[in-house]
Formats: C-alpha cells, structure tokens, sequence
C-alpha cells in the first residue's frame, strides 16, 4: 500500500491512477479519497489522477489536537506529497474543506498548480457558517458517530436524496461508519472542523493567478452559493459554474455524478489548452 512520511510529520496514504498530466483531488470534512471513486473513474484515461487520505481521516495519521488542523495545515500537507512524488505542477481540485485547502496550496504553493477547481467553496467563514458546523459539532463530541452523519446527510444530501431513495441513503451511512474499514475519528473530525471555523482567505484570493473554476449547487443548503460568489469575486478571470437540479447538493459530485464529471473534465480540457 502507497504510504509516506512527509516533512510536515505525518504519514499519508495516497493511490495515482491512470496516465497523464497530474491531478490532485482533495476531499472534504471526514472523507477519505474513497469519495472520489466515480471522478477518479471519468479521469483517469486523461489524467494521472492523485487521491490521498487528508489528515484525520482514513489510513492517514489523525493528529490528536483539534488545533493543529487548518487549512494551511492541510495545504502544506497536500503540497508535501506532490513534492514527495516529483509531480508538479498540478491541476488541483478540492471540494468543500478540500476546496479551501486548495485555496490555501494555490496562494502558498503557485509553483505547484496549473488549474484551480474550487467545489461548493468558501472564502470566510462567518458567524451562520460556524453556527452551522456547530450542529454537527455536537453529536461529534458526544462520540455519537451515527447521529454524526445522519445529521450531516441532512446538510449535505438533497432533499430529492433523502425523500426518494432510502435504501441508498441507509447504505450511504453504514458504508461511512459501520462498514469502513478506516473510520472517521472523533479528533479528526473536530481537527476538520476546527479547519472549517477558521478558514479565512478572502484577502489573499487575489493572488491566485491560474485558470480557476467555482462551482457550487442550486441546492447546497451546507455552502450556499452565496460563498462561491463571493470567492469568485477576488479571483481574477475566475469562472462560477452552478449546477440545478433536484440532485445538485453539496455532494453532487456523488448524487448526479455523470454531468458533474462530464463538466469539469470539459473545464479542465479546455484550461489546458489557453
């Protein structure tokens, strides 16, 4: 199994598959690269398609400090691997947290990023984002991991999920506690949020100089399109893209995954070529 010690003293697993010019995926709050399985499917006969396990979740090391999570923390993490396999530059692409700790490795690391894709994105988080993370804080701190994610599937999901494909929904939660191998772990989860709480680019996104691609979901309750709008104002030539749907949630990548795909690869073909 691909593991590493980096620099930034932690172990990381990651798998690469396909061929190509290098793309590294970062997955959001408590998800391991397993997430990505249906991207890395659709990328992998154009690009050489780089997932990892973040810090706090998987196979990765899950530091025991809440505090020591940040974005930039992450960001140098993700930065270290791409240094570890002597692939860089790289098109990145994160989704949620993954989307701001991709702010973070596009802003401190520029020499390492071709293209930027920023999912369900934000640029500040405020006092309704904090509150909103607080929800799931709590089930979190009580150790209570099935009410965790029933309660995040709740942020998360689409209410066309939720209402119409209960078998799905049902096996969606036991394959992220009861069935995972690698579970979520009660530090790793709150280092995530206590990444998600004080992430805070907006100032710097200027800086950000490459091809960069917003999108978001007409029915992301989690990050309301508002945010993406707003990052995408700071970023110079940025382009916001809005999926609609009864499927296009935070996790569309996973709800309506053939459009979702089929887009951003189009993106990223074309990004390739200015």
């Amino acid at each position: 199994m691909p593991f590493t010690s980096l620099p930034t003293s932690m172990a990381m697993y990651y798998e690469v598959e396909g061929s190509g010019p290098p793309l590294l995926l970062i997955m959001g709050t408590a998800a391991s690269h397993e997430n990505w399985a249906a991207q890395v499917e659709a990328y992998r006969d154009s690009y050489t398609v780089i997932t990892f396990d973040a810090r706090g979740t998987g196979q990765s090391t899950h530091t025991p400090d809440p505090t020591a999570y940040t974005m930039r923390s992450l960001a140098d993490d993700a930065a270290a691997l791409v240094r570890f396999l002597e692939c860089g530059p790289v098109n990145l692409s994160g989704l949620s947290l993954g989307s701001a700790t991709s702010q973070e490795f596009a802003i401190n690391h520029p020499d390492l990023v071709t293209t930027l894709q920023l999912h369900c994105t934000w640029g500040f988080s405020d006092t309704w984002f904090c509150r909103m993370i607080d929800t799931m804080e709590v089930p979190v701190l009580q150790n209570d991991m099935a009410m965790y994610i029933r309660l995040a599937l709740m942020w998360v999901s689409s209410p066309h999920f939720v209402n119409n494909e209960p078998e799905q929904l049902e096996a969606y939660e036991r394959a992220f506690i009861d069935e995972n191998p690698h579970p979520p772990s009660q530090h790793g989860i709150l280092g995530h949020f206590h990444a998600d709480k004080t992430h805070d680019t907006l100032d710097r996104l200027s800086s950000i100089s490459v091809p960069t691609l917003i999108t978001s979901g007409e029915v992301d309750w989690q990050v309301p399109t508002r945010y993406g709008r707003e990052v995408q104002s700071r970023i110079p030539g940025s382009e916001l893209h809005v999926f609609t749907g009864p499927r296009s949630s935070h996790i569309a990548f996973s709800e309506m995954p053939d459009e979702w795909n089929r887009f951003t690869l189009d993106w990223l073909t074309h990004a390739n070529r200015r």
